[in-house]
């Protein structure tokens, strides 16, 4: 009985941890784009902890029934990027996303970085 106890811990164990990833929505939500940036900017943050990166945060919006992400880092000079669900950056000032700013909703974060102070 305690073998098997001691088994079921450590399966458990090794599949709690298969996912290193914090996510703030499920990770089965995240497009597998965004999970390989993220991956890399934590490895960053770890070799580098100055590197501007631990103030940054991914975001998640609905526009026009689409999911799309935004990109926000305090240090940088530029607004938000914002990418759509592949991955592709798109331009807020031309169509069909002149009104995203307006019509978009339901924020949610995807993840934040140690120092990410929302604004």
């Amino acid at each position: 009985m305690k073998r098997s106890l001691f088994l079921l811990s450590f399966i458990f164990l090794l599949t709690c941890c298969e996912e290193s990833q914090d996510y703030l929505i499920p990770a089965s939500e995240v497009p597998g784009w965004l999970k390989e940036r993220i991956s890399h900017d934590e490895k960053i943050i770890e070799s580098d902890p100055q590197s501007g990166l631990e103030i940054s945060a991914w975001i998640r919006y609905m526009f026009k029934g689409q999911y799309f992400f935004e990109y926000r880092n305090g240090y940088s000079s530029l607004g938000p990027e914002k990418f759509n669900y592949n991955g592709a950056k798109i331009m807020i000032n031309q169509e069909p996303y002149l009104n995203f700013e307006r019509d978009k909703c339901c924020k949610e974060f995807v993840w934040k970085g140690p120092s990410y102070i929302d604004y």
